[in-house]
């Protein structure tokens, strides 16, 4: 799948498992998408977090964040068989930056 995001945050992150002694290493990405769901209690967007490539990674930081980037997505098998989505691909197309007011 492939959508146009601004992208929040691209963070790599690396421990070791308590129990089992392996390191784990990743990356998660906090994006916000054109989806709202406007309720009697919430407006606005939600961010999404996902667990994303070492190529979608070294994208996002070749050219920053936040940015609005082309993302594409797959997904994967998580715990019990959950559907996982994974963010593969993160196009750069501009830069955001907020505008300060006084």
């Amino acid at each position: 799948m492939s959508e146009t995001v601004l992208i929040l945050r691209a963070s790599k992150w690396e421990f070791t498992d308590e129990k089992t002694g392996e390191i784990r290493k990743g990356c998660t990405v906090h994006y916000i998408n054109d989806y709202q769901v406007e309720t009697d209690n919430a407006v606005g967007d939600a961010p999404l977090k996902v667990t994303a490539t070492d190529e979608a990674f070294y994208e996002i930081k070749l050219h920053k964040a936040p940015g609005i980037y082309e993302i594409g997505t797959r997904t994967k098998p998580g715990k019990d068989g959950q559907a996982t989505v994974v963010l593969t691909k993160a196009r750069f197309k501009e830069a955001f930056t907020l505008s300060h007011y006084e």
